[in-house]
């Protein structure tokens, strides 16, 4: 934002994170990624940030761990995997994290789950394309092939 005094281009960036942290909680680098795109500089979006996590607002491993445990109940741990990696988090945290909420989290309990509530999509389809279209949905869901062979052994 060129053209703006220090103090009104720092309020101004306050207020849009504080609009975007309405909608969702944010990781550290998207709100960095957003408020370059609005147009901010790095002092501003640096300054913002640093408010940010003195307030709570930012805590990527809390972020991380929030949107893991909701993504889990819909998607395999590849995909979400894959989301946390895109949104600036580091590999080794989401590993970590993962290793953490293995023991509470039952990815082919939720693999089943989907599989049975698109059952209907399936029931005029014959078994072996059944089987390949389960697979491949389930795949792209970021279900491990481990997890989508266990679920169609069930089928």
């Amino acid at each position: 934002m060129d053209g703006l005094a220090p103090e009104e281009a720092l309020r101004k960036a306050k207020g849009y994170a504080l609009r975007l942290f309405k909608l969702r909680p944010r990781s550290e680098a998207e709100l960095k990624a957003k408020l370059r795109d609005k147009g901010f500089t790095e002092d501003v979006s640096s300054r913002i940030i640093g408010e940010f996590k003195e307030l709570g607002y930012i805590d990527d491993t809390v972020f991380a761990r929030i949107w893991m445990q909701s993504r889990l109940k819909k998607y395999g741990f590849r995909r979400v995997a894959r989301e946390l990696t895109q949104k600036g988090i580091l590999k080794e945290y989401i590993i970590a994290l993962w290793e953490d909420l293995r023991g509470e989290h039952d990815e082919a309990a939720v693999a089943r789950d989907i599989v049975e509530r698109r059952a209907r999509l399936y029931k005029d389809i014959p078994v072996l394309k059944r089987k390949k279209r389960i697979m491949d949905f389930l795949a792209r869901r970021g279900f491990s092939a481990e997890t989508i062979n266990k679920v169609i052994r069930e089928l």
